[in-house]
């Protein structure tokens, strides 16, 4: 834990950084109204070099975050406010929002990267924690059937059965009543909700068989990754100017599991993290990440860029718009 001082130096250090891009010196430190000499600066600056805060890049005489750094100024961070235009902005846009649930989605990552100008990704609210509302098997020929899930968020999920051996019209009828009584109105993802427990005496096997696949097919769902919503990937070309760093991020958006991985493994809430805390580690790259609420369900958002992001307002307006995107999705 560092003293009060040493706080001090070390956030006027990161937001300065955060804002020119270049190394701080400690004459910078001194001309943002700190109350101390120049000589306790540079002293604290060593102090805080020597363990770990702040590093000297090259023979440069100012001195830039350490991922050490950044994570302590986080940790100890302010909420900031948004100006009135930003907020105005954020409310007109779902006020007049009347799209389908995917296109929702899609324009509110976008809408983040236009505030934030950063890459922007909504992931959907997948099936894990929905409640379903109906569950049906509609046979498709003697040997395929169709799994369709729809969940009380309006969330629906198709499935192709394979079966083992051709089942009769009524067959699929009594294996569409069992399931639905085991499904609607359950939370998928809890306990017990993908059981098929006492379904042995009342079904005939060839029903059985397509309950037991039905079933299988809900809890691979369930499991599979989420619908991804990606905005606003035009910024990156400014925001890094390594590219070889900018290759390997553009590589993992690339892959839907890359995006996944920085959200979706996220703690619930609003989560800052950074390159070496991530999944896939990557130096440059800081994401902050807010859930928010869906009917029957609940989703993740989020920006990425560069360490040298401005945190208090981009916090914020990722707080902002996970609120507004569940109230409009009735979370």
């Amino acid at each position: 834990m560092l003293d009060d001082r040493k706080a001090a130096i070390l956030r006027e250090l990161v937001e300065e950084y955060i804002r020119t891009g270049e190394p701080v010196s400690s004459r910078a430190i001194v001309e943002c109204g700190l109350d101390c000499s120049s000589a306790t600066v540079r002293n604290e600056l060593a102090v805080l070099e020597g363990e770990g805060f702040i590093v000297k890049p090259h023979t440069s005489a100012g001195r830039i975050p350490t991922d050490r750094g950044y994570r302590y100024y986080l940790d100890h961070l302010s909420p900031g406010s948004l100006q009135r235009s930003t907020r105005a902005q954020i409310d007109s846009f779902f006020s007049t929002m009347h799209s389908g649930f995917g296109q929702i989605l899609q324009k509110t990552s976008e809408l983040l990267s236009e505030i934030t100008h950063h890459p922007a990704v909504v992931l959907g609210p997948g099936l894990h924690g929905q409640t379903v509302r109906d569950a049906h098997l509609i046979p498709i020929d003697p040997g395929e059937v169709l799994l369709v899930v729809v969940t009380g968020s309006g969330n629906v999920n198709q499935a192709v059965l394979h079966l083992a051996s051709p089942a009769a019209p009524a067959e699929i009828t009594a294996a569409g009543a069992a399931l639905a009584s085991r499904l609607v109105g359950r939370v998928l993802g809890s306990e017990g909700a993908l059981e098929r427990g006492g379904l042995e005496g009342e079904l005939a096997p060839i029903s059985l068989d397509v309950v037991d696949r039905a079933l299988e097919a809900v809890d691979a769902a369930v499991a599979d990754q989420r619908k991804v919503y990606l905005g606003g990937t035009s910024w990156m070309t400014t925001l890094w100017e390594d590219l070889t760093q900018l290759h390997r991020i553009l590589a993992m958006l690339d892959r839907e599991a890359g995006v996944v991985g920085l959200l979706g493994s996220a703690p619930d809430g609003t989560s800052v993290r950074l390159g070496p805390e991530l999944p896939a580690p990557e130096g440059d790259l800081a994401v902050v990440s807010a859930r928010y609420e869906a009917a029957g369900g609940s989703g993740r958002m989020g920006v990425f860029g560069p360490l040298r992001m401005d945190y208090r307002r981009t916090i914020r307006v990722v707080e902002e718009v996970s609120d507004a995107l569940g109230d409009t999705l009735g979370g």
